[in-house]
């Protein structure tokens, strides 16, 4: 992959969460909220965006969609947001033209759209965000995994995961083919170099690591100053642009983290030797 490639990969991650009323889907899409009624045959539509209503019942986030009857043989760039679509619905609307898919919501939901065939697609981009404790979270590993085994062929193959209650386990995750990933939740960096060698084609990786600092501070800063002795070798991994998003950066400036950042950047720079780019942002 090119630098022009590259560039154009990590624009897409920043697209991942604004397709649904962003400029290039304000004049082209058609904006829909659930439920709906017979959609009906959009023959000549390419673009299409539909958001539903996200209902709360309990713990668990229920997104419903009526039976659409869609038909839509020259759609190209698809955006949902909380819909659930199964069956003849799922089939329509992932067409065989489908060249850009981009979800976001529940994990189940976008695993039964995803059993679809993807082949066609240029770019996938799945959102999942989590605001309370949701069940899914037990079913996390298995169905990502299905996900992701999926998608050989899609050039650009980004997940997000947003969540402000549940710390994601990433412990058995295989996700070969993903190319983007953005973490919004507590990860130790352990736990990060652990699991990047089961997304050995990740380019570009986003994490958020306020509360990892906040709450392991010493064990974040030993591991990160002393890299090539737990880890002896460089990986193999393709990552080429890193962000490390940090709440709290202005207020660690007079901390030993502005001392060692020098000393990390390179041992990161070892330890990963395609990166060329690392951003540190407060929000």
């Amino acid at each position: 992959m090119g630098d022009s490639d590259e560039e154009e990969s990590n624009s897409l991650d920043e697209e991942a969460v604004t397709d649904s009323g962003g400029s290039d889907w304000e004049s082209v899409s058609s904006s829909i909220s659930s439920p709906v009624n017979s959609v009906g045959n959009a023959v000549a539509l390419v673009d299409l965006s539909i958001t539903g209503v996200v209902q709360v019942s309990g713990a668990n986030n229920v997104m419903n969609a009526n039976d659409l009857d869609l038909v839509f043989p020259k759609l190209e760039r698809l955006y949902l947001e909380n819909i659930s679509l199964t069956g003849k619905d799922a089939q329509a609307i992932m067409g065989h033209g489908l060249k850009r898919f981009s979800y976001v919501g529940s994990i189940v939901a976008a695993s039964q759209l995803c059993k679809q065939p993807l082949r066609n697609l240029d770019t996938l981009i799945l959102v999942w965000v989590e605001k309370q404790y949701s069940e899914e979270a037990d079913d996390f590993v298995t169905l990502t995994n299905e996900i992701f085994n999926k998608t050989d062929g899609i050039e650009h193959v980004h997940c997000e995961i947003r969540s402000a209650y549940y710390d994601w386990s990433m412990v058995g995750i295989d996700w070969p083919y993903l190319t983007h990933l953005s973490l919004g939740f507590m990860i130790s960096f352990k736990e990060l170099f652990d699991m990047l060698p089961k997304v050995p084609n990740l380019v570009f990786l986003n994490v958020d690591i306020t509360k990892c600092i906040d709450h392991e501070f010493a064990e974040a800063t030993e591991l990160l100053t002393n890299i090539k002795k737990h880890y002896p070798a460089p990986s193999s991994s393709k990552i080429k642009t890193l962000r490390l998003v940090d709440e709290n950066i202005s207020l660690r400036s007079n901390s030993c983290c502005k001392h060692t950042f020098g000393g990390v950047i390179e041992n990161l720079k070892w330890y990963w030797p395609q990166l060329r780019k690392i951003d540190l942002q407060d929000n």
